[in-house]
């Protein structure tokens, strides 16, 4: 909620909200917009009175004079000097709104010369529109959070951000907020970027498309431990498989190392979420793949958690330290594109119920618990909160981003399950889903490493189109020699299970068009990227066509 003005926060959570410069965007009744009620409570930080609008209006916009030039300070700073750049990680923005959007960097390299009491540390930040009106700002950072910032910048206007700290000036990048006129909106459909076993040619490309929003749909980075080089690993981890905070830390800073990453992350904002692997593959709440002690696997996952937040450029509030390792860390939000697109995105993995059976291409009978109506993917609460977002829309499209196969991909006369972790393993609450889902309503998933278009709902009679987005290097999860099989399965349209790459979507008011981009070599850090097929859902029918 928006009241902060009776909160008591501990030194940690005062650098959090200190790093994390808010101007909280609230409806006419006081409530956050498009975020869910449990998302927390989160510290504003006004610019002067001079440019802070009347009444409830969200945050403040910029003025249209070019030469206009505001600057936030939360407080003096030390000055501190660094003797190596700490920008490694490049920049990043994310959770766009029509009134602001969120900056973010993490300084890496030698911060142990910085000798502020607590090793807390100053980075200026500016933002600056087309054009040329300026925000500008400086706040605290420091290891308790891994030296990210997260800033929430309030304007209507595209332009450049970038940051400074120690004496070095971070590269920059560009982002925009949402723009509520919008007639078309594109973006980039990505997930599943293991760093072992490709590089991200696929990355480039979004980078040089520049999308106005590139939505990440889960395995952001793979916990296992290190391979060996040879056969599908071409560049590996460092160390062990992580399970506390340095090692997760570790973990993405290997992966933000990548350049091509980089140039991404810096070219247009992300909407981000989480699947498993930025944890620890196919667990379900607090039950571990392999049936660690349930406390002692809840203790990792909020470790996982922890650092996600730190790399992710979120407007989410922190975890709280206070918490305990088994409570929620609610990420399922929305955005909102005027009256052309409502987007929503779940959080298939910390509230699901375990899968009935972990065997996978089995084509026997269902196993037993299979179809209990009290099994959930998404919880009670992320249940409501998706039907309501569903019956209160009124956008051309409405889009559900999230992770897993949601369209049925039963086969045989027995309705064999292939793959229990997906909606398939939850067929009672895909059923509940789709009950209320909206007109004009496409699904994006990631997770399964290929490239797939499928109907939604009944063989011939489907109430949405599911385009699902290759994995950005991970390899296949399922054998290409079963394409034949996989394109068989009625609900399934087409599909490619060999290549790798992301998808380019493109919103109009008319139709929803999905071009599938493929990685000519992904051994190869430049590789071509050429077009697979291109897809065509036509506004008020769920038919979905090859161009």
């Amino acid at each position: 909620m928006c009241d902060t003005a009776s909160m008591t926060i501990s030194r940690r959570r005062f650098l959090a909200l200190s790093a994390t410069f808010t101007v909280a965007a609230c409806s006419s009744d006081g409530t956050d917009l498009a975020r869910p009620e449990s998302a927390g409570s989160t510290t504003s930080t006004e610019p002067s009175a001079t440019d802070a609008p009347t009444g409830s209006a969200p945050g403040p916009t910029l003025a249209p004079a070019p030469e206009a030039t505001t600057t936030i300070t939360d407080f003096e700073s030390p000055d501190v000097k660094l003797s190596s750049d700490p920008f490694v990680f490049g920049v990043a923005s994310g959770d766009p709104d029509s009134e602001s959007v969120v900056i973010w960097t993490r300084l890496g390299g030698d911060l142990s010369e910085v000798e502020t009491p607590t090793g807390e540390i100053p980075v200026d930040w500016t933002f600056t529109t087309d054009s040329g009106i300026e925000l500008a700002g400086t706040v605290m950072t420091s290891p308790a959070i891994g030296s990210s910032v997260h800033i929430t910048i309030p304007t209507t206007a595209p332009g450049s951000y970038s940051f400074s700290a120690g004496g070095f000036t971070s590269p920059s990048g560009r982002t925009a907020p949402i723009n509520p006129a919008a007639t078309e909106f594109r973006i980039a459909a990505a997930s599943c970027q293991h760093y072992e076993t490709g590089f991200y040619a696929a990355h480039g490309d979004i980078a040089d498309w520049k999308p106005d929003l590139v939505m990440f749909l889960g395995d952001f980075m793979y916990e296992g431990a290190a391979g060996e080089l040879g056969g599908a690993v071409v560049r590996q981890h460092e160390g062990p498989e992580p399970t506390d905070i340095d090692g997760y830390r570790a973990r993405y800073a290997t992966y933000l190392s990548d350049p091509q990453l980089q140039r991404s992350r810096a070219a247009a904002p992300w909407l981000t979420i989480w699947d498993d692997h930025e944890v620890e593959n196919n667990y379900a709440g607090v039950i571990s793949e392999n049936d660690d002690d349930p406390a002692t696997f809840a203790r990792r996952r909020a470790n996982a958690y922890q650092v996600w937040w730190e790399n992710t450029p979120t407007r989410l509030d922190p975890p709280s330290e206070d918490a305990n390792p088994e409570d929620s860390f609610v990420i399922h939000r929305g955005l909102e594109v005027g009256e052309l697109l409502r987007i929503s995105a779940l959080d298939g993995r910390q509230f699901r119920n375990r899968a009935v059976s972990r065997e996978i291409l089995q084509t026997g009978p269902p196993v037993d618990g299979w179809d209990d109506p009290d099994r959930t993917m998404l919880g009670d609460e992320q249940e409501a909160w998706i039907a309501d977002r569903f019956a209160t829309s009124t956008t051309v499209w409405n889009c559900l981003a999230q992770q897993t196969v949601l369209s049925d991909t039963r086969v045989g006369d027995v309705g064999a399950i292939l793959n229990y972790d997906q909606w398939d393993g939850y067929h009672p609450a895909r059923e509940r889903l789709l009950a209320v889902a909206p007109p004009n309503f496409v699904t994006l998933t990631g997770d399964i490493h290929l490239a797939g278009v499928a109907e939604i709902g009944p063989i011939g009679n489907p109430v949405g189109i599911e385009f699902i987005t290759t994995a950005i290097s991970s390899t296949a999860n399922v054998d290409p020699a079963l394409a034949e099989v996989v394109l068989s399965i009625p609900s399934i349209v087409d599909g490619d299970l060999v290549s790798r790459g992301y998808t380019r979507h493109t919103v109009t008011t008319d139709a929803w068009t999905a071009e599938y981009r493929q990685v000519v070599d992904i051994a190869n850090a430049d590789s071509d990227v050429t077009t697979w097929k291109t897809f065509r859902v036509g506004a008020g029918t769920p038919a979905v066509t090859a161009q």
